[in-house]
């Protein structure tokens, strides 16, 4: 008698993939996006660019068809470095089963992001983004299912803790891993130019150079993050402002809205409910 095998999936109560497409033929301009985070995973894959991806302190320079995960919350901003057309797909997962998603949010905070395929598994991804669309363009909702599972397979077998990242010069590798690790303490640029004895304008200009925004905003950016995950842990508006480094209230309540189009509490309130 032949052997007999037998498995079970965890349930999976809420399968829930949200993705979009952008095949289009014009040329985007160099410009980066801005520094955002989201609740769910995200996995971006580049069809076709000259792209760079900033995850935390790190920089991943991509090839077409490499991809990057971030996790929820996980701060990040896409980088398009020159004059070209920009085609992706992005996938956002509610990532509450470990057993599908463990392999994906497994990695440190700006750790781990670039997902590199050979070029075989790239060949049968693009297949399968080809699949995708088709699914898409009829509604076969549960070929949408399979095809997403197939994505998720052939890309877990490629994720690493030991990506590799874009060189930084070492003074800005320093002031990120500074932000990354004191972000709460730190109340503006003039500590960063302090404690590391640099000059107003050339700070600006790596972040420009390298990151494509100001370190202001990129010490913002950290700090809201850092407060997402405070509310999400049901601390209320006024420690969760206080725990991430800001000290006024009203100011923090501004960013927050400005950034998320919604106010602390109300943000609070929603992952309270959907819990």
């Amino acid at each position: 008698m032949s052997d007999i095998f037998n498995f079970k999936i965890p349930a999976i109560p809420d399968y829930e993939v949200s993705y979009y497409f952008s095949n289009s033929e014009s040329t985007h301009s160099e410009h980066a996006y801005p520094f955002h985070m989201h609740d769910a995973l995200e996995i971006y894959i580049l069809l076709e660019g000259d792209v760079s991806f900033a995850v935390g302190s790190s920089l991943y320079k991509l090839s077409e068809g490499d991809a990057v995960i971030t996790r929820p919350n996980e701060m990040h901003n896409c980088i398009l470095n020159s004059d070209f057309t920009h085609k992706h797909l992005c996938l956002w997962f509610e990532c509450g089963s470990a057993f599908l998603f463990g392999d994906f949010i497994s990695h440190e905070f700006g750790r781990g992001n670039l997902i590199s395929p050979d070029a075989e598994a790239k060949k049968e991804l693009s297949s399968l983004y080809g699949e995708l669309r088709e699914a898409t363009d009829s509604k076969d909702t549960q070929r949408q299912f399979y095809i997403t599972l197939q994505i998720l397979y052939v890309l877990r077998k490629f994720v690493s803790t030991e990506s590799s990242t874009q060189s930084l010069p070492d003074a800005l590798a320093a002031i990120l891993l500074d932000i990354d690790e004191n972000f709460r303490e730190i109340k503006g640029i003039e500590d960063i130019i302090s404690r590391h004895f640099i000059s107003r304008s050339t700070l600006n200009r790596l972040f420009r150079e390298y990151l494509q925004t100001t370190p202001k905003k990129y010490i913002e950016s950290k700090k809201l993050s850092y407060s997402r995950l405070m509310l999400r842990e049901g601390k209320n508006v006024l420690d969760a402002c206080m725990e991430a480094g800001f000290s006024d209230c009203s100011n923090y309540i501004r960013l927050f809205r400005n950034h998320f189009s919604m106010t602390p509490r109300q943000y609070r309130n929603e992952k309270k409910n959907n819990n």
